[in-house]
């Protein structure tokens, strides 16, 4: 019965996410065809532009001060420790990508991985994993709607959130169904581990960001183009495209 319901629960969520995409896809050209500045695959470009100022401004003002005093006031293992307890929920996360994919290999690396760190890990806080040569799957709903063919659709620039597309907005809505940190029942505690993984986060990304303004005159397109060849790249797997 658990197994019937799983796969009823799955194939709901792979029909919806393959309804919505094609639907956001149709709205988004059909809506959008005054906008002339749009480059291919970006058709909501002045809106996304206005967003991503906004996001800029947001994080100018409150976000990137946040992470800098987070990078500056806590000790590096520390943060290490809690950028590690943060990837072993997504290795968690990822199991169910990589058996939706069906991708035995990668599943048996995350499963491993998960049961090592989470046990003699200490709860993820310590990564043995990967000394041990166990690679991260580093999967995704996304990813797995790009597998089985699913366009990636118009891009999107989503507030507070960042660059995405159509397809990796219903992935990422997906994915969070199966965080396990988003399913804490403890609300205080949900709260405060997925604030604290947004911080964490954002400390990451100090060294593409400072790439990003010593390498593009428009930040918007740098940003739009490695989006896009990144996720392509994942969904791949790193292989090129058959049509290259």
């Amino acid at each position: 019965r658990c197994t019937r319901s799983w796969s009823q629960t799955m194939k709901s969520v792979l029909k919806s996410a393959i309804f919505f995409t094609l639907a956001s896809s149709a709205l988004v050209l059909s809506g959008c065809a005054s906008f002339k500045a749009a480059a291919p695959g970006d058709p909501l470009e002045p809106i996304n532009r206005g967003v991503f100022s906004f996001n800029n401004t947001f994080d100018h003002y409150l976000f990137k001060p946040i992470a800098k005093g987070y990078d500056a006031a806590v000790p590096a293992p520390v943060k290490t420790g809690v950028s590690n307890v943060f990837q072993n929920a997504s290795d968690a996360q990822s199991i169910v990508s990589d058996a939706l994919q069906l991708k035995g290999a990668k599943l048996g690396d995350d499963l491993g991985r998960v049961m090592i760190n989470t046990t003699f890990g200490l709860g993820g806080l310590f990564d043995l994993a990967t000394p041990m040569g166990i690679e991260r799957g580093n999967e995704d709903i996304g990813q797995t709607l790009g597998y089985w063919g699913l366009g990636a659709g118009p891009y999107l620039m989503v507030p507070f959130l960042g660059p995405s597309s159509a397809r990796d907005s219903v992935g990422r809505y997906a994915d969070g169904k199966i965080d396990p940190i988003s399913n804490v029942s403890s609300v205080p505690v949900r709260n405060s581990l997925m604030g604290a993984r947004v911080v964490d986060a954002r400390v990451g990304l100090f060294p593409a960001e400072a790439l990003m303004k010593q390498a593009a005159l428009d930040r918007y397109t740098f940003m739009r183009s490695a989006y896009l060849q990144r996720r392509q790249s994942l969904v791949l797997d790193g292989k090129r495209p058959k049509d290259e």
